[in-house]
């Protein structure tokens, strides 16, 4: 897992790395503009390419000079669009002005009455450098610099922004006001928590962490919670199958849901906890959905519950319920469920009597927000898996708040309830009982359609059967989830991406991972 920076966890590993292990700051300036032009080098080419690197004041400016004089020296034309005076720029970003300009590089000094005159070198280049904030920008950019921005993006030019697309808070994910869109991102020595969270992530084009120098052991004094899912972490996570064993070795799963016209959401889910690998699924569902999911899954074992007259299950169905759950080992609880009263009621009785890792999603969450204490009744290990809106419900926020704070919400509602939140969106993001958060880099918009979280749902339940904890199964659910996903739609497209499609796809999913 990749280790995913605040500005301030970032600016704190900058400062042990000069401070402790007497790297000086002018050293990681030279290393991180040096590594932007090898990028460049390896992704654009630059053989006969025009280049305007913009700098702020900063030092993200001083790596902009640095990226200006190895350009320089590589014989590449540039020249640099200083947001204000040389003799305003202070410590190594000075310095590295001075040696920009000894060398003969031109360095235009901008303010809102000249900017026009560089209309024409804009319109010339080929690439343009975005060196003017990085991640030292926490309010709109107003003035010479919102000028320059809106340049930059009426340019319609390949542009490369150094660290962050400026305009951009790095922490939230958020858009601040005036942002540069770009073409490449070279994020510098540790991702931002912004290079992955929308909708900033929109506007970095592809985005490529740098090596610059700073030790290992800078970053791991910061104790940074959030961390980036790797395919390799979730090949450790999941369970090899041994020649010596039976169905009842990987555990037996109950799903419980569904309701008139909704019984094809807990179908979804059951056979998505046999695709994970669960040896054994029982669906408990209305009787009277029962007949049609007798059939289909096949697979799957069913146990018709006491319905109430609209269809949902009723409230006296928990005896039978905890009667069946003696011998799971997982319990999926939620798709297509309602909130009917008497759902409310049942699972109030049922939820905590419950001994089995449970997952509980969909109207199994909107039962929790309308029923104050319960959560917190509950005995077991529990993985919520809230979309946007239903993790409002459950904070008694709104969706737009939870957007705004995604990795905040999920993380203080994980710590304060002593479980695990899977935050559906994108990224997809598991905020773990114990501050940490893990940000799942799988999935495509072509996956916001019925059904998918669903079977989301299903594999985390499987997981757990198969004895993963609660925080492995759901990173390794949203991960191995997102990933089936980006497969059907590179074969199918976004746009004709279904949740049966995910569980066919899925198989050839976990043998790419358990290879």
């Amino acid at each position: 897992m990749q280790k995913v920076a605040t500005a301030q966890e970032m600016q704190a590993a900058d400062r042990t790395a000069i401070e402790q292990f007497k790297i000086p700051g002018l050293i990681l300036m030279e290393n991180a503009g040096r590594s932007v032009v090898d990028l460049m080098f390896r992704i654009t080419g630059l053989t006969d390419k025009k280049i305007t690197v913009l700098a702020g004041k900063g030092n993200n400016g001083g790596d902009g000079f640095v990226i200006a004089r190895h350009l320089h020296q590589a014989g590449v034309a540039v020249h640099v669009l200083l947001a204000g005076k040389v003799a305003d720029l202070k410590g190594d970003a000075r310095t590295q002005a001075d040696i920009a300009v000894a060398l003969g590089i031109p360095v235009a000094e901008l303010n809102e009455r000249n900017l026009n005159a560089q209309n024409h070198s804009l319109r010339h280049s080929h690439i343009l450098v975005d060196a003017l904030f990085g991640t030292g920008l926490s309010k709109p950019a107003t003035g010479l610099y919102a000028k320059l921005i809106q340049k930059i993006n009426t340019a319609k030019k390949y542009v490369v922004a150094v660290d962050l697309p400026s305009g951009i808070d790095a922490d939230s994910g958020q858009i601040l006001g005036p942002c540069v869109k770009a073409y490449l991102t070279a994020a510098l020595a540790l991702f931002k928590r912004s290079h992955l969270m929308h909708p900033a992530a929109e506007c970095m084009g592809e985005v490529v962490k740098l090596d610059i120098g700073i030790p290992g052991q800078a970053v791991e004094a910061q104790n940074i919670p959030i961390t980036l899912v790797e395919g390799s972490d979730i090949t450790a996570l999941l369970p090899k199958r041994k020649r010596n064993t039976h169905k009842g070795t990987y555990g037996h799963t109950l799903v419980i849901g569904g309701s008139r016209g909704k019984a094809g959401a807990a179908g979804l889910t059951a056979l998505a906890a046999l695709r994970a690998g669960a040896g054994l699924v029982t669906l408990a569902i209305p009787a009277s959905c029962n007949a049609a999911l007798e059939l289909h899954p096949l697979e799957a074992m069913t146990l018709p519950l006491p319905e109430t007259p609209a269809g949902t299950i009723a409230s006296d169905a928990a005896d039978l319920c905890l009667k069946n759950l003696k011998n799971k080992s997982a319990l999926a609880i939620g798709p297509g469920l309602t909130t009917h009263k008497e759902v409310q009621d049942f699972l109030e009785t049922l939820l905590p009597e419950v001994a089995c890792p449970v997952v509980i999603d969909a109207d199994g969450l909107n039962s929790l927000a309308k029923i104050p204490g319960l959560l917190a009744k509950m005995k077991t290990e529990v993985v919520l898996t809230p979309h946007p809106k239903e993790m409002a419900r459950l904070i008694n926020s709104t969706t737009k708040a939870v957007q705004a704070h995604r990795i905040e919400t999920a993380q203080e509602f994980a710590q304060a309830h002593g479980v695990t939140v899977l935050l559906k969106g994108a990224p997809t993001l598991v905020a773990l009982a114990d501050g940490r958060v893990r940000l799942n880099p799988t999935g495509n918009p072509g996956m916001a359609t019925g059904g998918t979280g669903d079977v989301l749902t299903g594999m985390i339940a499987g997981f757990l059967a198969q004895g993963l904890s609660g925080s492995d199964a759901a990173i390794a659910g949203a991960y191995v989830h997102g990933l089936t996903g980006d497969r059907v739609a590179d074969e199918l497209s976004e746009t004709s991406l279904i949740a049966g499609d995910l569980l066919r796809a899925l198989p050839e999913s976990l043998q790419q991972i358990l290879a």
